[in-house]
């Protein structure tokens, strides 16, 4: 069976990444890999360096190290380290929210992103400037960074984030084509939303699984 090494900046993300992931691949066995040390570095410092990069290297090393055919790089406020990551793995390093980035910027010209932690709205920003500039296509993009649904997430008060994040998509909806959401920490929130207007909310989570069905099935 070929396997693919998870890894995580958080573990609150681990059981809904591996839920996903099992049930659209089959075949695949999914390990993780987890350090919430590189986000609170991260948090500390404000900015991504080489020792942030270093350290995503070692955690995707440990991966391939135990077998992994293939790397996945959950935390998106790391994504702006697995270009050079790549250069130096023998095996495929995949940015988690790649596949969905490049569905919206194919089919969309104002895309939103919706945030609860600071430290992932530059990244994704350069993720969606890096995709737009591979596929030739110009496209406006219109953030909402959720500082008070982060702050009460770090109090405890998940109803109270979650209400926060779904009214947010919902008043960013007015304003552009489709929201992406830039955290697997806050996908669940699509079911919370309105039935009429979800499909219009993407998550890394709907189309990572395709990407590593094509590359290793």
């Amino acid at each position: 069976m070929v396997t693919v090494g998870v890894v995580h900046s958080t573990r609150l993300v681990v059981e809904p990444v591996h839920q996903a992931l099992t049930a659209q691949c089959s075949g695949i066995d999914f390990f993780h890999v987890m350090d919430e040390g590189i986000l609170r570095a991260l948090a500390r410092f404000g900015r991504i360096d080489d020792s942030i990069t270093h350290w995503l290297g070692r955690m995707v090393t440990s991966a391939v190290d135990e077998g992994a055919a293939l790397v996945v790089v959950s935390c998106s406020s790391l994504s702006p380290c697995v270009n050079a990551i790549r250069e130096q793995t023998r095996v495929p390093v995949l940015k988690i929210d790649e596949p969905m980035i490049e569905a919206a910027v194919s089919a969309h010209s104002r895309i939103g992103l919706v945030m609860t932690n600071p430290t992932t709205e530059k990244s994704s920003q350069l993720l969606i400037a890096e995709v737009s500039r591979r596929l030739g296509k110009p496209v406006t993009v219109v953030p909402r960074l959720c500082t008070e649904a982060f702050a009460k997430l770090n109090r405890g008060d998940i109803t109270g984030h979650d209400a926060e994040v779904a009214l947010t998509i919902q008043s960013l909806l007015d304003d552009v084509d489709v929201v992406v959401l830039a955290q697997i920490s806050i996908a669940r929130i699509i079911d919370q939303i309105d039935p009429q207007i979800a499909p219009r909310v993407l998550s890394s989570l709907r189309f990572i699984a395709p990407e590593i069905n094509a590359l290793l099935t």
